[in-house]
């Protein structure tokens, strides 16, 4: 929910105009009026909606953290969808065998299943390591930016000591530290993003690639021998009704 509420504070304070690079060939007066009107769209839309009752009763609900991780429970609860619809579509089929089409759903289901455990493993184990590569973003972010390096108030220093100047300062956190020290908004924008990137990253590489490749000859195995055991009962029941 921290991605929510840092959105919704650098909307409901439209202080920022659309940078153009000095080697673009866009027209000037066009670029102008695209600042207006996403001037305009910040003021009128987004700055009434984001400081509304209903969004700050919202957003003051949802701190915790179970929100914290916001990208992560929407990515999982997509694939749940999508997964759901494609065992309803494969149990429904006609033109499939009725034994094939009880395959091809647990198929679907288990690689539905490990799919959420594994992201959601492999998301939570590289947060320390991610937290690193996002501290180096942020230093190298304020080598490019020094003037938000706030020497007025933590003195001379570098941002190859920037995890020295957090520990000095009690931060474990690139995030707290600037949101509390920096007080950079497009820094603290970029960080939300670099925590979204990691989430999507491993959630779309465990659902597209990893486990529905290490999944499907097992799942199909089990399947096969589920049914041959399913069938081999009614064979059995059929002999001993006779």
């Amino acid at each position: 929910m921290k991605i929510m509420q840092t959105q919704a504070y650098n909307l409901a304070n439209p202080s920022y105009k659309r940078q153009r690079s000095k080697s673009s060939s866009t027209n000037p007066q066009f670029t102008g009026k695209y600042d207006q009107l996403a001037e305009w769209i910040a003021n009128n839309y987004y700055k009434r909606f984001y400081n509304s009752k209903f969004s700050r009763k919202f957003i003051e609900n949802t701190k915790g953290p179970m929100w914290d991780n916001m990208t992560t429970h929407m990515s999982a609860l997509g694939s749940t969808l999508i997964s759901g619809m494609y065992i309803v579509k494969t149990l429904q089929n006609d033109k499939l065998d009725k034994e094939k089409r009880k395959t091809l759903a647990l198929n679907d289901f288990m690689v539905w299943g490990l799919s959420t455990f594994g992201a959601y493993f492999m998301d939570s184990k590289l947060g320390n390591w991610w937290d690193g590569v996002t501290t180096r973003f942020a230093a190298n972010y304020l080598l490019d930016n020094p003037e938000s390096m706030k020497k007025d108030i933590l003195g001379d220093w570098n941002p190859a000591n920037l995890r020295k100047v957090m520990k000095e300062q009690g931060y474990k956190s690139i995030r707290d530290f600037n949101l509390d020290i920096l007080k950079d908004k497009k820094l603290t924008t970029l960080i939300d993003g670099m925590g979204v990137l990691k989430s999507l990253f491993v959630f779309g590489m465990v659902y597209r690639y990893i486990v529905p490749v290490l999944v499907m000859k097992p799942a199909n195995w089990i399947g096969n021998y589920y049914h041959k055991k399913q069938a081999e009962k009614a064979q059995a029941a059929q002999t001993e009704n006779k």
